[in-house]
């Protein structure tokens, strides 16, 4: 049965997930060490090829965030006024910056500091690496519940938690009655154990995120993600990324998608894109629904405290605007993501996802990377967490770019 009548449909939802679960995991290649030796896969031209994309996908996230964090949630004319055009990493300080540091945002003032969309990524990656498949929201919650610090968690996203911790809800039903948006930079660890496969990535998040979300931002994110497992295969481009995002979207999300990316393609600079985003695809309300109605575009009014959006409806259009404006140039593609304000931090990670998982780790300057590695020690160690990530997918055998070589 299609992924998207289950989202669709609310009252078959719980059903829905356990059979796209079991559908997945019955049709994954057996674990790919009883197949061939692990050492030799690891010494393969497929696995150098693999490992140098994850990096690339999952460091453009965390450079991204970092970058993205200091500027994020204000207008973009007031970042002109008080930053200027953002060129890299910056402290945190308040002004000329709106977030207070602590958790639920940066822990330190020092340039190079995640966020804690980072924060939570890392908790998604160390699920993976402590959880057997097959993979399913009920054990993702439960293992966030008991393993998670929520102390560098954005707190919205802790309450669809503690309402399955109490018993309320189940993790497959949290989504349809929680706050919509925010969480939509967690979830490059799926994209990099499906590397190659857009499908079985698009139908795993879908599952996983129905703890806080509700169908359209199930679809929305879902997409996301497919077009981040597209990028791995060889010989993609900006344009088929693209394609593959779109041709994963249900009815309203491909509408959304599409109205930011003809913006895009008609900007002629960074400022002619951010007065159309601003006034063409901003989003305050919008359907749960993905076959609901094109929501109106939010007034802008300029404010000079807070002005942030964090429903998919707005951000992942806006990232994948982003993307396709920066045309595979790193610099360009990132900082003019991370200097269009609204939720900066988390709209430039997942076009930094996009472009890392299609180029490698080697599309960032070195210094971005060594940089977010190293103000981040006392916290995490994310080419740590990276490498067994992707020493996981190898062992799962669900790392498609690798499954279709002759190793």
């Amino acid at each position: 049965m299609n992924r998207r009548k289950f989202i669709q449909n609310s009252a078959l939802a719980t059903v829905g997930a356990s059979l796209i679960s079991n559908h997945a995991n019955a049709n994954m290649s057996p674990s790919i060490t009883e197949k061939k030796d692990l050492d030799k896969i690891k010494s393969s031209d497929a696995f150098k090829y693999y490992k140098d994309r994850a990096a690339g996908c999952y460091f453009g996230a965390a450079i991204a965030d970092a970058m993205g964090g200091p500027p994020e949630f204000i207008h973009y004319k007031r970042r002109e006024r008080d930053f200027g055009w953002v060129k890299g990493f910056l402290e945190y300080k308040t002004p000329p910056g709106h977030g207070t540091i602590g958790p639920g945002y940066a822990l330190h003032t020092r340039a190079g500091s995640i966020t804690d969309d980072t924060f939570i990524r890392a908790d998604c990656t160390r699920f993976y690496l402590n959880v057997k498949p097959p993979y399913t929201a009920h054990k993702m919650a439960h293992y966030f519940l008991k393993n998670a610090d929520f102390s560098n968690w954005w707190t919205v996203a802790v309450k669809a938690l503690r309402r399955v911790e109490s018993g309320e809800v189940s993790a497959e039903d949290a989504g349809f009655k929680h706050q919509q948006g925010g969480g939509g930079a967690w979830w490059q660890p799926v994209s990099i154990l499906n590397a190659g496969d857009p499908l079985a990535a698009s139908n795993e998040v879908s599952n996983l995120c129905r703890i806080w979300k509700a169908p359209l931002e199930r679809d929305i994110l879902s997409s996301v993600v497919a077009g981040q497992a597209a990028a791995y295969k060889k010989g993609s481009t900006v344009d088929s990324v693209i394609n593959a995002v779109l041709d994963d979207s249900g009815p309203l999300a491909k509408k959304l998608f599409e109205r930011a990316l003809d913006i895009a393609k008609k900007a002629n600079s960074p400022q002619e894109l951010y007065k159309n985003l601003y006034a063409k695809a901003m989003v305050d309300e919008v359907s749960t629904e993905i076959d609901g109605p094109m929501p109106k575009p939010m007034k802008d009014v300029y404010v000079e405290g807070g002005y942030g959006g964090v429903k998919f409806a707005e951000q992942q259009p806006w990232a994948l605007a982003y993307f396709l404006y920066g045309n595979g140039d790193p610099e360009k593609t990132v900082l003019t993501a991370i200097n269009g304000g609204r939720d900066s931090d988390s709209i430039a990670s997942n076009a930094a996802s996009w472009l890392g998982a299609l180029y490698g780790e080697s599309i960032w300057p070195k210094e971005w990377v060594d940089t977010v590695q190293e103000a981040n020690l006392i916290e995490m160690d994310i080419r740590g967490l990276l490498d067994q990530l992707v020493d996981l997918g190898v062992r799962n055998g669900t790392v498609a770019i690798i499954n279709n070589y002759d190793i």
